[in-house]
Order: C-alpha cells, then sequence, then structure tokens
C-alpha cells in the first residue's frame, strides 16, 4: 500500500498512513516483568477519533521540506507543503515526547523562503596563515582579501543554479561553491592587495578551497516563515539558521 496523508477537514489536522501503522509496538511491564505486544492500527484510531467529519487526501508538494532543528534532533518540528488539488497547505510535524507518534497540523497557507549568504571568513583566515607561510602574508593583506570575498558572496545570486557540495547538521545552512566568475572578480580585486608572488600563491589558494566544505565555499543560510492564508488568526512565525538564533541572543 502507498503512503498517504489524511486530512481531517473539521480539525485540521492530517495522519501519515504506511504499511507499519498496523505493526505492534512493545513495552516493558515491570509488574510482570515481560515486555508485552500491543496491536496497532493507526489509521483505524484516527478514524475513530474523528468519526463523523469530513475527511480527504493531501499531497506532497515536491521539495518542500524543511526543519528548523539539526538532523539527529528527534523532537525536532518539521514543515512540509502539501495540496488538496485545489488549496495549498503547510504541514506542521513535531512530537512532545521520543516515545510518542508524529502529530500533524495542517495549517491553510506557504512556506516563504528567504536567503542569506555568508563567506567563512575565519576559515580563510585559519587557513590562509596555516599554508601561506614562507613568508607569511600580513595580517591586514588577509583582513583585505576577506573583504573582498565577502563582498563578491553577498552579491553571488541565490538561484536554482548554486552548486551546494556539502549539508552541515541542519538543513538550513549548507556550502556552497563559487563559480568561476566569481572568483576571477575576487582575484581581480585581489592585485591591488598582493605583489605578483603572493598573488599567485593566493590564487592557487583560492582553486584547491572551493569544495565541500573547504574555507572559499560560502554559507547559504536558510530561513523560513510560514504564511498563513486570509482568516488565520496566529503570527506568522519566522524560523533562522541555529547560528543566527545564537548571534540574535548574543546581542
Amino acid at each position: 500500500m502507498a503512503a498517504r496523508w489524511i486530512r481531517c477537514v473539521d480539525c485540521n489536522v492530517a495522519v501519515h498512513i504506511t504499511d507499519y501503522d498496523c505493526l505492534p509496538s512493545y513495552y516493558y511491564d515491570q509488574k510482570c516483568a515481560e515486555v508485552i505486544e500491543k496491536p496497532m492500527d493507526d489509521e483505524a484510531h484516527f478514524m475513530g477519533g474523528h468519526k463523523g467529519h469530513t475527511m480527504e487526501e493531501l499531497f506532497v508538494v515536491k521539495d518542500s521540506f524543511i526543519s528548523e532543528g539539526r538532523y539527529g534532533e528527534p523532537l525536532k518540528i518539521s514543515y512540509f507543503e502539501a495540496t488538496n488539488g485545489t488549496e495549498r497547505f503547510v504541514v506542521k510535524g513535531w512530537r512532545e515526547d521520543i516515545n510518542h507518534a508524529m502529530a500533524y497540523e495542517v495549517i491553510p497557507g506557504y512556506i516563504e523562503m528567504s536567503f542569506k549568504r555568508e563567506a567563512q571568513a575565519d576559515e580563510m583566515r585559519r587557513q590562509l596563515s596555516e599554508e601561506i607561510k614562507d613568508p607569511p602574508l600580513a595580517e591586514t593583506a588577509i583582513e583585505g582579501f576577506i573583504q573582498i570575498v565577502e563582498k563578491v558572496v553577498t552579491q553571488f545570486p541565490v538561484s536554482d543554479r548554486i552548486e551546494i557540495t556539502a549539508e552541515t547538521d541542519t538543513p538550513l545552512i549548507s556550502h556552497c561553491r563559487l563559480g568561476d566568475n566569481a572568483l576571477r572578480k575576487i582575484m581581480t580585486a585581489s592585485k591591488k592587495i598582493f605583489d605578483v608572488g603572493e598573488w599567485e600563491k593566493v590564487e592557487q589558494f583560492v582553486y584547491q578551497n572551493n569544495d565541500y566544505n573547504e574555507p572559499m565555499t560560502f554559507l547559504l543560510k536558510r530561513a523560513f516563515t510560514v504564511k498563513r492564508e486570509q482568516g488565520a488568526t496566529r503570527t506568522p512565525e519566522k524560523v533562522q539558521s541555529g547560528c543566527d538564533r545564537k548571534a540574535a541572543q548574543g546581542t
């Protein structure tokens, strides 16, 4: 049986129906000192709890999944968009306890994404000092180079053509490769702060450290807001990357 999403229209909650919903659960009974099997049927339980209500099937919008927690966090809140064929919804999923099943709220609306690009200044500073030593680059030259990279990164277009080279431990932050045009801009502007020998070493550094999570890759930070359709009473909630939340709390 293919997995399905069923929405209770009256209550705006949903259940995810899969082949595993009828598998039993097990728990340890301390009084009997034995493991007890408990029959399960999530679909029947959901339908029984919403008896007489209007039901409809929802279809997940491809590539709309997003989460505000780390990948390994079992209690994180996740969101995705779904449709019944005519209306658009955001499905919010969470669990109160690791031993509880996921609960799903259906919110009429959509997910609005925003993006911020950030150069890895600390990593560039550290790696330049590590790789170029004989002689080392002047600190003022390194800082000038980082400022050039930061300017190019902030102007780098956010589009489907961005090449993600590595993920972090959260879906809200990814490492992305700088394109050849961006690298040429960086190196052209850098001629003003390095002599010929230094410039050649920096050029080698730039092209050799623009993959996976290396210093020349930039961070693409996502934030999203659940936008409720007209008639909703709750205020939209903006979700930022973990790094941005920490920075905001420190100000």
